[in-house]
């Protein structure tokens, strides 16, 4: 990108392809209505949830239950931490090494 000054073209970028001091590549920043899209998808919250708790109570599919109460909790208690619980004392990356090994020698 370049910037015409009185007939003498000045580079936008340095010779790694990074900004100079003084350039931008939005220097408009982010638009105003960004925050606007957000607060009013934060208006329907109540109703969001209420139609989870609708499709997890109401609907015939399973899946479309399940989906909607793994949506319900991941947004009441955050997304479930997985633990991996090593027997004897190994390390993590030694449980993996064995379960691999588990996994080839049942290929063979």
């Amino acid at each position: 990108m370049y910037i015409d000054f009185m007939e003498k073209a000045v580079s936008c970028r340095s010779s790694n392809g990074q900004f100079l001091p003084g350039f931008s590549g939005n220097p408009g920043g982010r638009p105003k209505d960004e925050f606007k899209v957000a607060e009013l998808a934060r208006s329907y919250t109540v109703e969001a949830v209420e139609t989870l708790v609708d499709l997890m109570r109401h609907s015939k599919d399973d899946r479309v239950r399940g989906t909607a109460s793994q949506a319900l909790l991941d947004r009441g208690w955050g997304k479930a931490k997985v633990e991996v619980a090593a027997s004897g004392g190994q390390s993590y990356i030694e449980a993996l090494q064995a379960a691999a090994e588990v996994i080839r020698a049942g290929k063979h």
